[in-house]
């Protein structure tokens, strides 16, 4: 799993705790096999959203967004971390109606403010992410931040395709 993400096709660290090392390398093989098979359910899942426009609150889904294909259109925070003022908005709200996104992801952790303010005004769903696992109440453990969030992102397209301002 997370070795094979980071360019390795081993388990490394056995060696610390050679006692234990075949229980280490069994459970390594039994999550790498669990892995592999989400992810495929969740690519299969996921193809309606390749090729999404969406915004971000915060630029905090890069790798999320490259792995879907998501196309982000750019960041609602001008500067990471910095609140939009009302002219950044209304700028960004001027872009939708000619590049028209489909949603808006937020971090859970960020506050809703200036989502809500262009979601509501553009008419298109903003979608709370969990950002780690814990971070929503369905994301118990890494499998379940991985379906939630696949859900969370279907669901908002879901609703983006059928609100009145897209019909």
């Amino acid at each position: 799993m997370g070795y094979k993400l980071a360019g390795y096709d081993h388990l490394g660290g056995v060696e610390i705790d050679p006692k234990v090392a075949a229980v280490y390398k069994a459970n390594h093989a039994r999550f790498s096999e669990r892995w592999k098979a989400a992810m495929a359910r969740w690519e299969q899942a996921a193809a309606p959203l390749k090729g999404a426009p969406v915004w971000v609150q915060h630029r905090s889904f890069l790798y999320l967004a490259d792995w879907l294909g998501l196309k982000e259109l750019g960041a609602l925070e001008p500067k990471a971390g910095v609140e939009p003022g009302s002219a950044h908005l209304a700028g960004i709200l001027e872009r939708q109606k000619a590049t028209s996104a489909k949603m808006i992801l937020r971090p859970a952790y960020t506050r809703p403010t200036a989502s809500d303010w262009l979601g509501e005004r553009a008419r298109i769903p903003v979608v709370v992410l969990p950002f780690t696992v814990g971070g929503s109440p369905e994301a118990t453990d890494l499998f379940a931040l991985f379906d939630d969030t696949l859900r969370r992102l279907l669901a908002g397209a879901s609703r983006a395709t059928c609100s009145p301002a897209r019909r």
